[in-house]
């Protein structure tokens, strides 16, 4: 929201006298509403080639529960982590069901492995049970692993269905060495390189941990005297042991095998380099879990609360889940800005610092690079955040082929092309939902706002591969 603001007052030199001419004609009434029609639109052109965030809600209907299905009609009880696999499938660790679920491609809901029932089983995945699970990850063959956090195990479901664990020993404490031997205390975050090793954000024990693929089990950084559940641990960067996180969480990994750590009662994010050095990305502030805050701008002053899960893109842009700012936060070129979220805990869908999130945690970006997904753990929802969304009034998306006209509208807006099976929901400026409509025939469609009041309105289309395309609409008086 904030480039807005900033690319109009760099048109202020232009745009200025445009508006001081014109207030003398706002003096007369009878104009009043029609010139302030027309200078939002003018605005409007001007910002065209900015973005504006959109927050969608993606699976779940909000109550507590375990039932499968399509995405508008499951429950979750506690969504915590998340990651998607190359086929584009979804893999939910879904804590408080003890269980991990997927969403394929085609928007349905299953259980993948566990009973619902709390637990420690290794087996078939229908037989199989954990205990809150916290996190997931992928690898390239499609097994996934999971950090069964209550249980202290490192555990993974192969492809055919079979679980079984990799690390642990089911007893909380601090203990390197071979995998069945290794002690956890309560592991969050989990990822893996492109060799097999895993990494496990060990939080109560305030340290990244590896496995590699023989099983061993070794401090990757990290190191210090404190140990144990609602420990006090401190902030210093350095190399591997000589570092010091405070209940470290999500944990990404980027192509070339850097890792990046929600370290979140340090409220910051933290980078271990391929050397194993430790470093700041970003946050400031005082440790503890009450010296949160917030704070967008540079990487030098921006402040988190209690950060828990992270993803970091391709091209390096990290994705924040700022958990008790019920913010998403995004890291980019230096600058550390807030993607969605008003920043107070509820549940509203909408346009970006609208929408309201309720301790989000989990995040991924989506297959098409236009949005990610977050969990969204006290709303019991999966939420789709748009990235940088085309908001120009005249196009909808070029390279889809896709326009609406005319806009501004009194009432008809026509979409050339919408494909078979898009979805279209319209909301107003607040983020009420005032239509959504299934496409049932493709080529022209007429969207008719004619009773509804003038103003801004977002439009959301979602075609059947999952592509969601956000843009603005003006309906004139």
């Amino acid at each position: 929201m904030n480039a807005y603001f900033g690319h109009i007052l760099s048109l202020l030199p232009i745009i200025k006298p445009v508006i001081h001419c014109c207030m003398k004609t706002l003096l007369n009434k009878k104009y009043a509403l029609q010139f302030s029609a027309l200078f939002l639109v003018c605005l409007l052109n001007f910002c065209e080639v900015s973005g504006q965030s959109t927050v969608t809600t993606f699976a779940g209907d909000g109550l507590s529960g375990l039932i499968n299905g399509d995405t508008a009609n499951c429950r979750f009880k506690s969504p915590d982590g998340i990651c998607r696999d190359q086929s584009g499938n979804l893999f939910i660790a879904d804590g408080d069901n003890h269980c991990i679920r997927q969403i394929s491609p085609d928007g349905l809901v299953t259980t993948y492995a566990g009973t619902g029932l709390a637990g420690y089983t290794d087996g078939p995945a229908a037989t199989a049970q954990f205990r809150t699970p916290f996190d997931v990850c992928v690898d390239v063959e499609g097994n996934v692993y999971v950090s069964d956090f209550e249980n202290q195990y490192i555990r993974r479901i192969d492809t055919d269905g079979t679980v079984s664990t990799v690390a642990g020993n089911g007893i909380a404490g601090y203990v390197d060495g071979p995998s069945a031997t290794a002690q956890f205390n309560y592991p969050r975050g989990i990822v893996i390189d492109v060799t097999g090793n895993l990494y496990v954000s060990d939080s109560w024990n305030h340290r990244v941990r590896k496995i590699d693929a023989s099983g061993e089990v070794s401090t990757y950084a990290g190191g210090g005297s404190i140990f144990g559940v609602q420990s006090v641990s401190e902030f210093k960067d350095g190399s591997d042991t000589s570092a010091r996180f405070y209940t470290p969480c999500g944990l990404s990994i980027d192509d070339i095998g850097n890792i990046y750590v929600a370290d979140a009662y340090n409220h910051r994010v933290r980078k271990i380099d391929l050397s194993q050095y430790v470093s700041t990305v970003a946050g400031t502030g005082i440790s503890g879990a009450a010296g949160g805050g917030f704070v967008d701008g540079d990487i030098a002053v921006a402040r988190f609360n209690t950060l828990t899960e992270l993803f970091v893109s391709g091209t390096g842009v990290i994705y924040v889940s700022d958990t008790y700012n019920n913010r998403m936060r995004k890291i980019e070129n230096g600058i550390v800005s807030t993607l969605a979220g008003s920043g107070v805990a509820g549940y509203l869908d909408g346009p970006d610092s609208l929408a309201k999130f309720n301790h989000p945690r989990g995040v991924v970006l989506d297959g098409s690079a236009h949005s990610i997904l977050v969990c969204d753990g006290n709303n019991r929802r999966i939420r789709r955040v748009t990235i940088e969304a085309p908001t120009g009034i005249e196009s909808l998306s070029a390279s889809l082929g896709q326009a609406v006209f005319p806009n501004p509208s009194n009432g008809l807006f026509y979409f050339h092309d919408v494909g078979l099976h898009s979805n279209i929901k319209v909301s107003d400026i607040t983020g009420r939902l005032v239509t959504a409509i299934d496409i049932v025939k493709e080529g022209q469609f007429a969207l008719d706002l004619a009773g509804q009041q003038a103003g801004m309105y977002l439009v959301t289309v979602t075609d059947k591969a999952g592509v969601v395309l956000c843009f603005k609409i003006y309906k004139t008086p």
